[in-house]
Order: structure tokens, then C-alpha cells, then sequence
């Protein structure tokens, strides 16, 4: 769906908008925010809390027990968001429809809590693992971050939910890694020194990724803009930065993807990249698009391992650097900073490139990472709306 939609939004659309010039580019977000502020406000409403840290209060306070009517209109509405330009990730979507699922399937059956939360365990792992093709990286999300313990009567059915995500992922998508990178392997053992840095490095990152996207929400709350109008309003500084930094649309695999192949992008646009998607993403979620925060996370990690691995490459040139190898251990260190839950991020990694050369200096930066992120901002990116009303999980 998310394809889809971005197909027709970017060649469609956008090819017959291109026709009044490039700067037309801006609208399709703007439009996008239009028809996903119009479908939230007619079929959603407003919720105690959206995504993932939604699904974790229910877990935690109410037996798992989630709204799933909902479910079809939030669908449609994150493919928009995505498939318009938003800065938001698929997981979002994904894990909302599998958590949504199970919870249903419990409440129908008239399940104890107990199960019901499995459930809905089971199916967060099922969305994780159908986003980004990650069935162990899912069942560690379910564990570390939905369910905050292993439990092993939910162990068995998170881990079969998972596994026959991605066995049916696989059959309808291929089963490569979402990103084919080259071999890296440490060059030096003086290269951890450089690693630690790393970690030094994305654990502010991660941090004021986390306040920034809750700044954003108070802001746009504080607006006494119609609630439908306010994704047309981030969709607008989305589109206006978008015009001259395009690789801030939508999800960001491509520029990933060309990070972790080796081409090699100009110091200044990487920063330029880093800060834009800094501020993008907390206004497209903040503004109420639907949509994920991991893999924005890995977009910053990648751009600022990538510019720290040019600059250290030309500081020490007598170290070989692989500057990529620094983006790839980035994007863990920057996703186990935001959501505090470092095997996840290790292994999602890990199953995303297909690459456990690293393991050394990745555990190491993203270790540094996480307890620097969590020194600066005590909350995950989950946690802190729950802390902010007083729900502490």
C-alpha cells in the first residue's frame, strides 16, 4: 500500500503538478496531510495515546486491550503519510495493525489478560518483522520494549508470530537483506577509540531527537488550528525543505542505501541531511501524521556515522577508515539512544545488512550510546509522553 501510494504521489501526481514547475513538489505533502487529517478526524478521533506508546499502556494498564475498529482508517492513513513525502517510519503502521490483530483475537475469544497480552506481543513482533524483514530484531521489540520483560508463556507465540511474518514477508518480497553493504571489518584495534567517539557522538543525537519530537507535540497542540488542518501544516515545512533536500521525503532507505554502498556524499550535505530530518520528523508526528520513529532513527545514525567516518578518514588517513562501516554501527547507536532497547538495535542491524563483522565496535558504540542518550533524556521515545501524564511503565 505504502508503495503504492507513493508511486502515485511522486510519478502521477507529482509528474502533472511538475508541469507548473519543480517547486510544486512542496504540495504533495501538503495535499497528503489533507487527506490524512480528514480521514483521522472522521474515522479515528482522538486516542490517550498513538503508536507503539499506546500499545504499551494498554499492555501494561488495561490487559492489552486495544481499540482495534480503528485499525483499517490508521492503515490508510500511515500509507498516506509515508506515500506523500511525511518524514515518519513503516514499523509504526505495521506493529499497529499486528498488536491491533492479536488484542482482537483475545477479546473476541474472551481471553485471560494474561494471554491477551501475548497476543498482542506476538503481533507487535509480527509488524516489526513484516517492516523491515527482521524476525529476531521483532521478537526482542516485543520483549525489551511492549511486553518490558521475556515471560516465557509469551516467549513461544511471539516467536512463532514472528517467524511466520517473515517466512510470508519473504515469499511476497524476497529474502535479501533490506540493505546490501560491502565488507567491513576493523581494521585496527585503535579504530574502537574511534567507535567510543562514535557513540559520544550519537547518544546527544538520539537525546534531542527524543525532546524535539515532544517539543513538536506541544507546539502543534498549543495551535488553534483545526486539529484535520495541522498534517497539512507540517506537510508544508516538510515540502518547503523538501524542495531543495529531497532525501528528507518519505523514509530515507534510498539515501541509506547509498550510505552504506560507499558513494560517498558531501560532508556538508550529510550535516544538511542530519538536521533537516532532525526537525522534519518531529514536525510530520508532532503535526499528526501516523508513521514509525525507528526508521528515522536509522536515516540520522547513518548520515552522522557517515560524516564523522569522512571526517575521522581525513584526520587519521593512516588507518584505512571505511567511513560506511561507521554509518552502519550509527544507525544502531541512534535507534539504541531513542527507544533505550539495545539488543533491538543490535540485531535489527544485524538482519537488515546481513553483516556480523562488526560485532566489536557496534556493541561498543552502541553501549556508549544508550547510557549517554539516557543521561541526557531519562525517557525513551516511548516512554516519555506515558512519564510526561504521570504513567510510568
Amino acid at each position: 500500500m505504502i508503495d503504492l501510494t507513493q508511486s502515485f504521489m511522486f510519478e502521477r501526481l507529482g509528474g502533472f503538478l511538475g508541469n507548473w514547475g519543480g517547486w510544486t513538489v512542496l504540495l504533495l505533502p501538503v495535499i497528503g496531510g489533507l487527506v490524512v487529517g480528514v480521514i483521522l478526524h472522521n474515522f479515528v478521533g482522538e486516542e490517550r495515546h498513538h503508536g507503539v506508546a499506546g500499545i504499551m499502556e494498554a499492555v501494561a494498564l488495561y490487559g492489552g486491550r486495544l481499540r482495534y475498529g480503528r485499525i483499517p482508517a490508521k492503515s490508510v492513513a500511515a500509507a498516506l503519510a509515508i506515500g506523500s513525502g511525511a518524514s515518519v517510519g513503516p514499523e509504526d503502521p505495521s506493529v499497529q495493525i499486528g498488536a491491533n490483530l492479536g488484542s482482537m483475537f483475545g477479546q473476541l475469544s474472551r481471553l485471560s489478560d494474561e494471554r491477551v497480552r501475548a497476543l498482542v506481543a506476538a503481533g507487535t513482533a509480527a509488524g516489526v518483522s513484516a517492516a523491515f524483514n527482521a524476525p529476531i530484531a521483532g521478537v526482542f521489540f516485543a520483549l525489551e520494549i511492549v511486553l518490558g520483560e521475556i515471560s516465557g508463556s509469551a516467549l513461544g507465540v511471539v516467536v512463532l508470530a514472528a517467524v511466520i511474518s517473515a517466512a510470508f514477508t519473504q515469499a511476497v518480497s524476497g529474502a535479501q537483506p533490506a540493505f546490501r553493504v560491502p565488507a567491513y571489518e576493523l581494521n585496527s584495534v585503535w579504530e574502537l577509540l574511534l567507535y567510543l567517539g562514535l557513540g559520544l557522538l550519537t547518544g546527544p543525537i538520539a537525546a534531542y531527537y527524543v525532546k524535539l519530537l515532544y517539543w513538536a507535540q506541544d507546539l502543534f497542540h498549543r495551535l488553534t488550528l483545526a486539529r484535520w488542518l495541522k498534517p497539512a501544516l507540517a506537510g508544508t515545512a516538510v515540502g518547503l525543505i523538501g524542495i531543495f533536500l529531497p532525501q528528507v521525503f518519505g523514509v530515507g532507505y534510498e539515501t541509506i542505501e547509498k550510505i552504506l554502498g560507499g558513494e560517498e556524499l558531501a560532508l556538508g550535505l550529510l550535516i544538511a541531511l542530519l538536521f533537516a530530518k532532525l526537525i522534519l520528523t518531529p514536525i510530520s508526528i508532532g503535526g499528526g501524521f501516523p508513521g514509525g520513529v525507528f526508521a528515522p532513527s536509522l536515516f540520522l545514525g547513518a548520515v552522522a556515522g557517515m560524516a564523522y567516518g569522512l571526517v575521522m578518514s581525513r584526520l587519521f588517513p593512516s588507518l584505512q577508515i571505511d567511513a560506511p562501516a561507521f554509518a552502519m554501527v550509527g544507525m544502531a547507536a541512534v535507534l539504541a539512544g531513542a527507544v533505550h532497547a539495545p539488543l533491538t538495535a543490535v540485531l535489527l542491524l544485524f538482519e537488515m545488512t546481513n553483516d556480523y563483522r562488526i560485532i566489536l565496535p557496534l556493541m561498543f558504540a552502541v553501549v556508549v550510546s544508550m547510557i549517554l542518550a539516557q543521561r541526557l533524556q531519562a525517557d525513551s521515545v516511548y516512554t516519555l509522553g506515558l512519564a510526561r501524564k504521570g504513567i510510568r511503565i
